[in-house]
């Protein structure tokens, strides 16, 4: 054990971590410090007991309507069909998480595998592992036994997009550069527009797989090694959705935004829309376990439309909303530039339907 065994979490809250690892019965263990290239909001401490390797990290506050076991339910299942989920520790009582001053924390199997990056020369490799990887998450899914998780109306996929839509045209307004308040704008304007006919589409073909979805299948969440996905994180928001949502977010993921393993900030991968030999071995590598039925793919761009604004926001133009401090001038350009690349997409998309359709057929 090291020192007191307290720190700050992202919050600014004193945490306990003897209280903590006590909470979970384990009174001897080794800190081995923050996880590196960990997401700066979040914890995350490397914990030794008996000689194996934990993660150490705060539960997401969830839904109110949230049943805050599903997750637990679905990774178990998940993990017992053959998927990399990493194990958690369970408490005495049996529980896989313990709540420690009202903040609730889990300890998470650490599992050693290589961050994704574009420029590693096995990317390509592992953009067809985790096309493969979701389409045998979304197999097994199909025989899960529990309760449907569905999530409430207004935080469903069209509501959802639309809040984050709300979201940048509210900082549209705070921003104190004309030509930043002016091509947000134009881009919020661009989705807007595209958002009810994508919706309409996508709720005209009868039939749609649905099932529990992982929920937030993007680079971050995987890790890789020579065998492919060696882990799969972050089901925190798994609920009862239309599969193709998930499938336009992670080929979106893997063909549209440039990664690196040392950083959690994304770019475009390329100038315009998505990378096509990425789209295609994503969307081929899946296709071989999961294939569309029928109209399926032809909605794929309209399920594109629905998620490209919260990929977007949380990706290339993260650092327009999450940065508390102002943004230097040198800056400004380069956050132009990647506005430009956000409003063009929605044209780059219709002209490429038939074509993405048929990466997946």
């Amino acid at each position: 054990m090291h020192d007191d065994g307290q720190f700050e979490e992202g919050s600014g809250d004193l945490f306990d971590l003897n209280e903590t690892m006590h909470a979970f019965g384990v009174d001897e263990w080794s800190d081995l410090g923050h996880v590196a290239s960990s997401h700066v909001r979040s914890l995350n401490i490397l914990i030794e007991i008996a000689a194996q390797r934990y993660v150490l990290k705060a539960c997401p506050e969830g839904l109110a309507e949230e049943d805050s076991n599903h997750r637990y339910r679905f990774q178990n299942f998940l993990r017992q069909a053959g998927i990399p989920v990493p194990s958690l520790w369970l408490t005495p009582q049996g529980e896989p998480a313990v709540s420690v001053g009202g903040s609730f924390f889990e300890l998470q199997q650490w599992v050693d595998g290589e961050r994704f990056s574009t420029s590693n020369p096995r990317s390509l490799e592992w953009v067809a592992a985790a096309g493969s990887m979701l389409g045998q998450i979304h197999q097994a899914s199909r025989g899960y036994p529990g309760p449907e998780q569905r999530w409430p109306t207004e935080v469903q996929a069209g509501g959802l997009v639309q809040g984050w839509l709300n979201l940048a045209r509210n900082k549209a307004e705070e921003s104190r550069v004309e030509a930043i308040v002016a091509s947000l704008a134009h881009w919020v304007e661009h989705w807007e527009a595209e958002l009810p006919a994508a919706m309409m589409a996508i709720g005209s073909v009868r039939g749609l797989p649905e099932f529990h979805i992982h929920g937030d299948y993007h680079a971050l969440n995987l890790r890789f090694g020579s065998q492919g996905v060696n882990a799969v994180l972050g089901l925190d928001a798994s609920r009862w959705e239309k599969r193709i949502i998930e499938l336009a977010y992670g080929l979106f993921s893997f063909s549209a935004l440039e990664w690196h393993s040392d950083s959690n900030f994304t770019r475009p991968l390329v100038k315009r829309g998505l990378e096509p030999e990425r789209a295609r071995t994503f969307l081929q590598a899946y296709g071989a376990i999961c294939p569309p039925v029928p109209r399926e793919a032809a909605v794929l761009v309209d399920a594109l439309m629905v998620i490209a604004p919260i990929a977007i926001i949380n990706g290339p133009l993260e650092d327009i909303f999450f940065t508390q401090e102002g943004m230097e001038e040198s800056l400004i350009d380069d956050v132009l530039e990647r506005l430009s690349w956000a409003s063009s997409l929605p044209g780059w998309l219709n002209r490429v339907r038939r074509s993405l359709a048929e990466m997946w057929e």
